[in-house]
């Protein structure tokens, strides 16, 4: 770590058109950095050695949450403390800060930030998979260009995503979806530590009938998965026959054993933690329409 700092050049951009032009200039060894929560410990692993540091923090534009139209829009830099607190992430995407309250410590939650954390490709993180459910996009903007990418089709792997040299994550876009309840639940040997499974659920209800559902959880694969046909089955039945249609769904799921935990005791969890949440949104929803 050393001699990565040694060699490494550091700016602090002002705004997101010099921080563009920036990252632009220095080329493939050039990473932005906020919170520093995910790229740090990366560093100081001797997995990522950037040569130019692109400091994001301070952009007064990426720290702003609104609502435009019919989505939330989060700044890129706002920090998962922050997620927690605001009263327009309570009311429009409060799985966010369900969410986020799990992230570490308060000294992470502090600094961290929720454009580095889906940047990142951490395939356990809690605010990637809370994306997918809430069916959220990424405003990816580089010298000239700006898009929003489907949350869904951003994570390829274990720290990959599609997010090449040059470009930024400046924002969160989430569709607004009154009355619908949500859930988070995830597991972890102890307080703070990586997630051995994690599940994010979203829910509707037509009276006391599943009107659509959103169930995503980490845990399975190399990235976050949509549960699909989970989905399917849960809509359309009651909320009292959730959990049965819910069950059997560690059977079918893939999941590889690793050096910690065998594969399908992961798998028990992963359905342990979706029944939760799904129990949980269903909960929220029906204090929707109360």
């Amino acid at each position: 770590m050393s001699d990565v700092l040694t060699t490494m050049a550091y700016e602090r951009a002002r705004s997101v058109p010099e921080a563009l032009t920036l990252l632009a200039e220095g080329g493939e060894d050039t990473r932005p950095i906020s919170g520093g929560q995910s790229l740090v410990p990366m560093m100081n692993l001797g997995l990522a050695a950037p040569a130019f540091l692109v400091d994001v923090s301070g952009i007064p534009a990426l720290r702003t949450i609104g609502v435009d139209g019919g989505h939330l829009v989060v700044g890129a830099a706002v920090t998962h403390a922050e997620l927690t607190t605001d009263p327009l992430i309570a009311e429009h995407a409060p799985l966010l800060a369900m969410a986020a309250a799990h992230i570490g410590s308060q000294r992470i939650r502090n600094r961290g930030t929720i454009g580095g954390s889906v940047s990142h490709g951490d395939a356990a993180a809690e605010l990637p998979v809370s994306c997918h459910g809430l069916e959220a996009d990424y405003r990816v903007e580089s010298l000239g260009r700006q898009e929003w990418r489907p949350a869904r089709e951003f994570s390829l792997g274990y720290y990959q995503t599609d997010l090449r040299s040059g470009e930024l994550v400046t924002a969160v876009r989430i569709p607004l979806r009154p009355r619908h309840g949500w859930g988070f639940h995830e597991y972890s040997r102890r307080a703070g530590d990586f997630a051995l499974a994690s599940a994010a659920a979203g829910v509707a209800l037509d009276g006391d009938r599943i009107r659509s559902a959103a169930v995503a959880v980490t845990g399975a694969a190399d990235r976050p998965l949509r549960l699909e046909a989970v989905e399917r089955r849960l809509t359309g039945v009651t909320v009292a026959e959730a959990e049965r249609v819910m069950s059997g769904l560690a059977a079918a799921l893939d999941v590889a054993d690793d050096p910690y935990t065998k594969g399908a005791d992961r798998a028990r969890l992963i359905e342990a933690m979706a029944v939760r949440a799904v129990r949980d949104a269903c909960a929220d929803a029906r204090r929707e329409q109360a």
